[in-house]
This record gives structure tokens, sequence and C-alpha cells, in this order.
């Protein structure tokens, strides 16, 4: 299982692997540590699946579909 996956949407949206940082989403709270996560400009974090119910992303990358 690879965790390298990295994406950039925009300059301020990314998707990618969160190690080490303490974080939970924005909108439901769930702790992001150990798991995928979309960043956003001012410090709006959250996980992909409210990403995706939100319209931040259009869907969940195929790459990563598996793993979340």
């Amino acid at each position: 299982m690879s965790n390298n996956f990295r994406l950039r949407i925009t300059n301020h949206r990314k998707i990618f692997f969160n190690y080490t940082r303490d974080i939970s989403c924005f909108s439901c709270n769930k702790d992001l540590h150990d798991s995928y996560t979309v960043s956003g400009n001012r410090g709006k974090t959250r996980c992909v699946h409210c990403a995706v119910k939100y319209h931040i992303i259009d869907e969940i990358p195929e790459e990563i579909k598996e793993e979340v």
C-alpha cells in the first residue's frame, strides 16, 4: 500500500495522505490522522467524503478509491 499519492487541484486545494498532523474534518469533525485529506484555504481541511459531498472535488480519485 503506497500512501505517496498527492494531487493538486488548485493552488489552495490538495489531496494528500496525512501522516503527522492532528487535524479534524471541518465539516464532520472526523480525526484525519493517517487518512487522506483535502486541504483548502483558510485552514479548512476535510475528509475526502465530505469534499465530494460539498462539491469541493468531483469524485474520489481512482488511485485512492480502495483506500478511502
